[in-house]
């Protein structure tokens, strides 16, 4: 039987890893690990996870010695793997009772196709909407070749996150797969990236049900670091992507100046929606992405800022 390890970075979760922890149990897989690596919280979240490593068999829990951010924590977790295969659990989303199951049904006739499986976007803190995003609305799986298909699961957003795919444990301990520590936003993609490039994988498998529930619900999440870090470091991971397509130079050379804009406006977006970041400072780094034309970056964003706010009011 395929055993499953589900790693969980653990940072400030006291209030809801146990729901993530359940659900993940409520599976009701008998061939698996669940990996808590708890990356010295603030609150009470170590004791947490001792209290579940001693309720359920199949979790364990390990610590960090100091705070080390995401993906150290997910490096962590990677190698403390021992299961056939690595997925990844957030430790604020919970999953369907369905979801390794669903992909075990995928991985038993297909061991080394990339899959994915849609999710629900629960997004009513910010906009007042959730959204369910799937590959096809057939409620059956879709098999195709990984490669011509890319681009268009990248812009559906089914390419970038961990959560929705499972990964060869062997694949990436072989190859000495890591996430990298040095930046903050993308780090997911380039790994999964990485991960497509080393492992050769010729097929993509989608599974057209959303088993996954993402929560956008915290303000000091990562996206709230854009502004921070580079556009530059987002556009590698494009051209990393369009590389593995097999664009030639020219056309890898318009994507990224096209892929550049549309880069630029959003960080001027996510910065200008950051809720711990003064106004005087959101307009500096916003400034700062386009010398040429910052001002009418800012002005735009912000209007659309103040109307989103006015329409979030009205709803309530």
């Amino acid at each position: 039987m395929v055993k499953i390890s589900v790693v969980v970075p653990v940072y400030n979760a006291e209030s809801i890893i146990e729901r993530c922890v359940d659900s993940i149990i409520s599976n009701n897989y008998d061939n698996l690990e669940v990996i808590l690596v708890e990356d010295c919280s603030k609150d009470n979240s170590l004791e947490k996870c001792k209290e579940l490593s001693k309720k359920y068999d199949c979790v364990r829990y390990v610590h960090n010695g100091v705070n080390m951010g995401v993906s150290y924590t997910r490096n962590r977790g990677i190698y403390e793997a021992t299961g056939d295969y690595t997925m990844f659990v957030d430790s604020d989303d919970w999953i369907d009772k369905d979801y390794i199951n669903s992909f075990i049904d995928v991985l038993n006739d297909n061991p080394m196709a990339l899959t994915i499986c849609g999710y629900v976007n629960h997004d009513e803190k910010y906009n007042g909407r959730t959204d369910n995003v799937i590959w096809s609305n057939t409620k059956k799986n879709v098999s195709a070749k990984l490669k011509p298909e890319l681009k268009t699961i990248y812009d559906r957003t089914l390419l970038q996150q961990l959560w929705n795919k499972a990964f060869v444990t062997k694949i990436i301990q072989d190859n000495k797969l890591k996430f990298d520590e040095s930046i903050s936003i993308g780090e997911d993609l380039r790994f999964i990236l990485e991960y497509i490039k080393v492992s050769e994988i010729q097929d993509v498998v989608f599974i057209n049900k959303p088993l996954y529930h993402y929560m956008r619900d915290q303000d000091g999440s990562l996206m709230y670091k854009v502004g921070l870090e580079s556009v530059e470091e987002p556009l590698k991971n494009l051209r990393s992507l369009y590389e593995l397509i097999g664009y030639s130079k020219n056309k890898i050379k318009e994507s990224i100046d096209s892929d550049s804009k549309k880069q630029v406006n959003l960080y001027a977006y996510l910065i200008m929606h950051n809720a711990g970041m003064k106004m005087k400072e959101k307009k500096r780094l916003i400034f700062s992405l386009d010398s040429q034309n910052g001002k009418i970056l800012y002005k735009n964003n912000r209007n659309i800022y103040y109307k989103e706010k006015i329409s979030k009011a009205i709803r309530r």
